[in-house]
This record gives C-alpha cells, sequence and structure tokens, in this order.
C-alpha cells in the first residue's frame, strides 16, 4: 500500500493510515501471491478500504485456526478479540492509539474506518462474526440448507461488503449477482480443498448429499489419503460443479452492475472461478489430479485477458472512490442457483 493510494483514499490521520499500512503488511506476510494482484484491479482510491476488509477477515479465520492453541484458548481470544471489536465500533476507543506491534488492534481500527466510511450495516458484521465462530464447534453439515446458512452468513457478507466498494449501480440486482458468486467460489473451493478440509477434520459437502450418492465421510476420507476417485465420488463431484455453475451463471452479469471505475474485479473473479471449473470438468472429475487454485498471479492462461482488464479498468477511471452512503442489501441467493435437478429439502 502506497502512500499515494492512502492519500488518493482521504486518509489524513496518521493513526488511521498507520492502521491502514498495518493491514497492507499483515496481508503481504499472509497471502503474497494472490493479495497484489487482485488488489490492483481497484481504484488506488478504493484499495485501502479492499485490504482493510480482507485483512480483518483474514486476521478473524487465522485466530479460530490457530494450531498453536488449544480450541479452548482460541474460542477465548477469538470472544475476546469479538468484544474489542463491538467496543470499537460503538466508539468506545483505546487510549492510546493500538500499537504498532499489536497487528489485531490494528486491523481493527482499520476495519472499524472501513465499516464507517462506506456504512456497513453492524448486523452484517455482527453476522460474520457470530457464523464464522462456528468453525470451532461443527464439522460437517447434515444438509445443504445448513451449509447454506454458513456460506450466506460468512462468504456472502464479506462479499457485500467488497460489493458496496464497487459503488453498485442497481444496489439490488448487483447484491444478488454478488451473492451468486461468492456462493460459486466457495463451493469450488470446497471441491478443491476436499482432502485438505478432511484432514483438518472438516466437511464441507452435506451428508445428505454424500448419502445420495451412496457415500458416507469415512467413503471420503479414505478417497483422501489414497488420492484416488471411486465412481460415486465422481457423481458426486460433477453435481457439485453443475451446482456451482448455476451460481455463476447466475453472478454472470454482476461486473455490469457496478461502477466502471471497479468492473474488473468482479469480472475477473467469476471468470477464474470458471477457469477452475473447467479444469475439474477436463480431469474427468478427479479432484485429486488437478490443480488446488487458480490466482490471479498464477494462472497462464487468463494472463492476456488480465492485462487487457488492467487496461480497461484504468481508462475507467483508475483514481475513483467515492463515499458509499445507501445500506448494504442482503441477497437471497438460495433457490435460482440451484441446478435443475436439485428438490427443495
Amino acid at each position: 500500500m502506497s502512500q499515494r493510494e492512502l492519500t488518493a483514499a482521504g486518509l489524513t490521520s496518521p493513526r488511521v493510515r498507520q492502521a491502514y499500512a498495518a493491514c497492507d503488511a499483515y496481508l503481504q506476510r499472509r497471502n503474497s501471491a494472490a493479495f497484489p494482484a487482485i488488489r490492483v484491479l481497484l481504484p488506488p482510491a478504493k484499495r485501502p478500504f479492499w485490504d482493510a476488509a480482507l485483512a480483518f477477515c483474514t486476521f478473524v479465520d487465522d485466530l479460530l485456526d490457530d494450531p498453536a492453541w488449544t480450541v479452548e484458548r482460541r474460542l477465548a481470544r477469538y470472544s475476546a478479540y469479538e468484544q474489542d471489536l463491538y467496543r470499537l465500533m460503538a466508539g468506545e476507543e483505546r487510549r492510546p492509539a493500538p500499537r504498532p506491534s499489536d497487528t489485531g488492534e490494528q486491523l481493527a481500527y482499520a476495519f472499524r474506518h472501513f465499516v464507517q466510511t462506506w456504512r456497513i450495516p453492524e448486523h452484517s458484521v455482527r453476522r460474520f462474526m457470530t457464523t464464522i465462530r462456528t468453525d470451532l464447534e461443527v464439522t460437517e453439515y447434515p444438509r445443504y440448507a445448513d451449509l447454506t446458512a454458513y456460506i450466506e452468513g460468512v462468504c456472502v457478507q464479506g462479499t457485500l461488503w467488497g460489493n458496496t466498494l464497487l459503488e453498485p449501480q442497481d444496489e439490488q440486482s448487483a447484491a444478488r449477482a454478488a451473492g451468486c458468486a461468492s456462493f460459486a467460489l466457495q463451493l469450488t473451493d470446497y471441491l478443491q480443498d476436499l482432502g485438505e478440509d478432511l484432514a483438518d477434520g472438516r466437511l464441507y459437502l452435506p451428508l445428505e448429499e454424500l448419502r445420495t450418492f451412496g457415500l458416507s465421510r469415512a467413503d471420503l476420507e479414505q478417497a483422501a489419503r489414497d488420492r484416488r476417485m471411486t465412481p460415486p465420488l465422481r457423481e458426486l463431484v460433477e453435481y457439485q460443479v453443475r451446482r456451482a455453475r448455476g451460481y455463476f451463471d447466475e453472478a454472470a452479469d454482476w461486473w455490469r452492475l457496478v461502477d466502471p471505475s471497479g468492473r474488473e474485479l468482479p469480472r475477473q473473479c467469476v471468470r477464474l472461478g470458471q477457469i477452475s471449473l473447467d479444469r475439474i470438468e477436463r480431469s474427468e472429475y478427479d479432484i485429486f489430479r488437478v490443480p488446488r487454485r487458480v490466482t490471479l498471479a498464477c494462472a497462464a492462461a487468463s494472463c492476456a485477458q488480465f492485462t487487457a482488464g488492467y487496461l480497461r479498468k484504468t481508462v475507467a477511471g483508475r483514481a475513483r472512490g467515492r463515499r458509499r452512503t445507501g445500506e448494504l442489501i442482503t441477497p437471497s441467493v438460495r433457490p435460482a442457483a440451484r441446478p435443475a435437478a436439485e428438490t427443495d429439502r
């Protein structure tokens, strides 16, 4: 994050600038490959705000996943951080300013500033914090409706914050498209990360759908250990890919619904998610022999389009960055994005 970006964003207070700079430093350490490539698709005036939201979400996730601590200790640390955040959002600022060495304090301070600047509803932040906490307690989801509640509470809320930053021209339609993109990307990640998630003791494929294909959690765990697909597992993956495709189809016009200065970010996110599904399909749904992820930094097939997208974004106005005044609209994305074969439960 450059000083020019901080200035373009209207951040003049040394305390605020220090907090936003801490977000950049944290993300450089935590997610150095994809982080710079994604943020460059935004105008300089909006990049610090993107950094603040992303750094906060990543830090919270790290608090819950830190293997150096017991589950009980992680929960205690998370609960304390959550309450500190709510006090900060209520205006109870700590004195003196957050210490430069305290990453969590700095990130919370920058996130609070982002929330206030772009008028992110407090209920959205609270829903995110409440839902992501379940990562410490929930290791599987009986029904797709249960998984949907988790995705809506964690992934969709964060995507809607980003959508607000993109300044949608049609708020209702953009919110729905953003929610569908969030579902599609998350479901794709669950397929690519199946083995890793199972090794961590978590399963993000609904148990009822495993049973539909004659599978159990133990079957998936064995397949992941052996890195070997079985016919029922292949059919399950194909079914999940079709579902994710449905969400991507619903999200196809998201980029058209936001301010021209920010259109390349949703355009590229959706396109690269579709590339991930293409790779799974080309592997005949063998998720154990396809690259785990496609990122903006390393997807050779997308380099030319990425460059063209960057140029389009520049022409659209790279210095734009207005303050948001509307309400955050939470979409309902469940029914329309399901594959035709899926029935309501």
